[in-house]
C-alpha cells in the first residue's frame, strides 16, 4: 500500500512547477541530518569491576624434619603428587645403627631386670650360696649395663652437638635473611616513593614488590628453619639428659648391686629381701628409659622418609640425591591448583550487595575473553588498612587452565533490569534536571520528557515516556529542536519501514 501511495506521490510531484521542485529539495537539504533508532525491549546491568591475582588454593612449602644426606628423590618439578606419596628419603645408616644399638642395650637391660627377678626369687627361696652367686652376677650385668648407659651418653653427645652447630647454621642463615629483608625493604620503599611520584614504572615497583615478598618469605623460612633447630637442639638436649639419667640409674643399679651383695654377706636373708626388690626395680627403670629411647629412634627413623602433606603440583625443587639438606631448607613446593581464588579490596558501596556463595564474572584476557563463573568464598565483616573490605573469589580450575600470577577482573552485580527499554546514555539529554529524548514522528523530531533508570556508562534505563516501536535520535539530537523536521542518513530505521512496505506489497499481491 505504502509502495502505491509513493508511486502516486511521483505522479503528483512530475506534475509541479520547476521552482517548486527547486524549494523541496532547498528544504530537504536544510533538514537536520539524523541517526534514530527503533525501541526493543532489552537487558541492561550495571556492574562494578574490581581487578587481582589468581592464587592458589593451598601452597605447602615440604622441609624436612631432619638434616642429613639425599639417599633418593622420586619426583620432579612439574609432577602431580597425591597426599601421601613419598618426595624424598634421606640417608638412613647412622639412623638405622643407633637403633641397633639401643635395641642391644634393651636386651641387656632385659637381662638385667631377668637377673634381678631371679635374684629376688633365690633370697626368697633361702639358697644362699646360689642367690650370692646370682647377685654378682648381677652387679657385673649391673656394670654391663652401666658402660653401655655410658656409650648411650657419648652418643647422645654427640647428637647434641650436631644439633648445637646445626642451630648455629640456622642462626647465620637467619641473620643473613633478615639483612637480605632490610636490603630489599629499603628498596622497595624507595622504589615505591618513585612509582607514586610518578618516576619508576609499574613494572619496576612490581618486580621490587615481588622481591620485597621473596625476602619476607625467605625471611619467615629462615625463622621457622631457626625454631625447628631449636627444637631439634632442645629434643636432643632433653634425650643427652635422658642418656645421662639412664646412666645414673644404670650407675645406681651397679651401686645398689654391689651392696645387695655385701649387705648380703653381713645380714640375714630377710634384709636381702628388700635390697633384691631394690635391684628389680632399678633394672625395670634402665630398660624403661633404653625402651623410650628406642621409641624416638623409630619415630626419627621414619621422618627420614619426606611425603607430601597434599595432593597438587610441584611448583618448586630444590634437592638432588646426595646432596646435604637441613631442617631450614624447602626442597619441594607443592601448590593445589584444583581451584585457584582471587583477592580483591571492594568499596563500602558495594559491600552490601554482595553474599557469600553469590556468583560472581570472572575475566582472565590470558585464557580467552569469555566471562566464567566465580563463587564469593568470604567476606570480610570490618575493613583494613586501606578502608575497604577484602573479598575472597574462588573459581573451579578443573581443567589446569588457570594459572597463579595471571591477572583478574572480577564483576560484582549491583543492578539489573530486564525488559526493559535501553537506549544508549548519549541518547538522553540532561538540562537543569530534566531528561529528555527526541522521538520521530511524521518526519518531525518531538522532545519527549523521559525517566531513567539504571546508567552503566555506556547504556540507559528508560522507565518511562518511551515504549517499544518508538523511533528515537541516537545521533544528531542536539543539533535539533522539538517539532523539526529531520533527515533520517541511518539505515536502522529506514531498513525496518523498506521491510514493512515489502511485507505490505507482498499481502497486496496475493490478494
Amino acid at each position: 500500500m505504502k509502495r502505491w501511495k509513493a508511486i502516486l506521490l511521483i505522479s503528483v510531484m512530475t506534475m509541479v512547477s520547476v521552482t517548486g521542485c527547486s524549494k523541496a529539495e532547498e528544504n530537504e537539504v536544510a533538514a537536520t541530518p539524523v541517526e534514530t533508532t527503533i525501541m526493543k525491549a532489552d537487558s541492561i546491568r550495571k556492574d562494578l569491576t574490581y581487578a587481582g591475582k589468581v592464587q592458589p588454593k593451598e601452597t605447602v612449602n615440604v622441609t624436612s624434619k631432619l638434616s642429613g644426606q639425599v639417599d633418593k628423590v622420586y619426583h620432579d618439578m612439574g609432577d602431580v603428587v597425591q597426599e601421601g606419596d613419598i618426595l624424598f628419603t634421606l640417608d638412613e645408616k647412622d639412623l638405622r645403627d643407633r637403633i641397633k644399638q639401643l635395641e642391644a642395650q634393651l636386651n641387656v637391660s632385659n637381662a638385667s631386670v631377668t637377673s634381678a627377678q631371679t635374684g629376688l626369687a633365690n633370697v626368697n627361696g633361702g639358697q644362699s650360696e646360689t642367690s650370692r652367686l646370682q647377685m654378682k652376677t648381677g652387679v657385673e650385668n649391673a656394670k654391663t649395663a652401666v658402660d653401655n648407659a655410658r656409650i648411650a651418653v657419648d652418643n647422645a653427645k654427640i647428637a647434641l652437638d650436631n644439633a648445637e652447630v646445626a642451630l648455629d647454621n640456622s642462626r647465620v642463615t637467619l641473620e643473613n635473611s633478615k639483612a637480605s629483608l632490610d636490603d630489599v625493604e629499603k628498596k622497595y620503599n624507595d622504589t615505591k616513593v618513585l612509582y607514586e611520584a610518578g618516576v619508576a614504572t609499574k613494572n619496576d615497583f612490581d618486580s621490587v614488590e615481588l622481591a620485597y615478598t621473596q625476602a619476607q618469605n625467605g625471611y619467615t623460612q629462615a625463622q621457622n628453619g631457626y625454631t625447628q633447630a631449636q627444637n631439634t637442639y632442645e629434643s636432643t638436649k632433653n634425650g643427652y639428659a635422658t642418656a645421662q639419667n639412664a646412666y645414673e640409674t644404670a650407675l645406681t643399679a651397679q651401686n645398689q648391686a654391689k651392696e645387695s651383695l655385701a649387705i648380703y654377706d653381713e645380714k640375714i636373708m630377710n634384709e636381702n629381701t628388700e635390697n633384691a626388690q631394690n635391684g628389680v626395680n632399678s633394672a625395670v627403670a634402665g630398660r624403661q628409659s633404653v625402651e623410650v629411647q628406642l621409641q624416638i629412634a623409630r619415630e626419627t627413623l621414619a621422618d627420614a622418609t619426606v611425603k607430601a602433606p597434599i595432593s597438587g603440583t610441584i611448583t618448586s625443587k630444590n634437592i638432588s640425591a646426595s646432596n646435604m639438606i637441613s631442617a631450614a631448607s624447602v626442597p619441594f613446593t607443592i601448590v593445589d591448583m584444583s581451584s585457584v581464588t582471587v583477592d580483591v579490596n571492594v568499596s563500602e558501596k558495594l559491600i552490601n550487595y554482595i553474599t557469600v556463595g553469590q556468583e560472581v564474572d570472572v575475566t582472565i584476557s590470558t585464557i580467552g575473553s569469555e566471562a566464567i563463573k566465580g563463587r564469593i568464598k568470604n567476606i570480610s565483616p570490618a575493613t583494613d588498612n586501606t578502608s575497604t573490605y577484602p573479598v575472597k573469589i574462588e573459581i573451579e580450575n578443573n581443567e589446569g587452565r588457570i594459572k597463579p600470577g595471571m591477572f583478574a577482573e572480577i564483576r560484582f552485580k549491583l543492578e539489573e533490569s530486564n525488559n526493559a527499554i535501553i537506549v544508549p546514555r548519549n541518547t538522553v539529554i540532561n538540562k537543569d534536571g530534566e531528561y529528555y529524548v527526541y522521538v520521530i514522528e511524521n518526519g518531525l523530531a518531538r522532545k519527549t520528557d523521559v525517566t531513567v533508570g539504571i546508567d552503566n556508562g555506556v547504556d540507559i534505563e528508560i522507565t518511562s515516556g518511551l515504549k517499544e516501536g518508538d523511533e528515537v535520535v541516537t545521533t544528531g539530537q542536539t543539533y535539533v529542536t522539538d517539532g523539526e523536521g529531520v533527515r533520517i542518513i541511518n539505515s536502522a530505521a529506514a531498513e525496518e519501514n523498506v521491510n514493512a512496505d515489502a511485507e505490505e506489497e507482498s499481502t497486496a499481491k496475493e490478494e
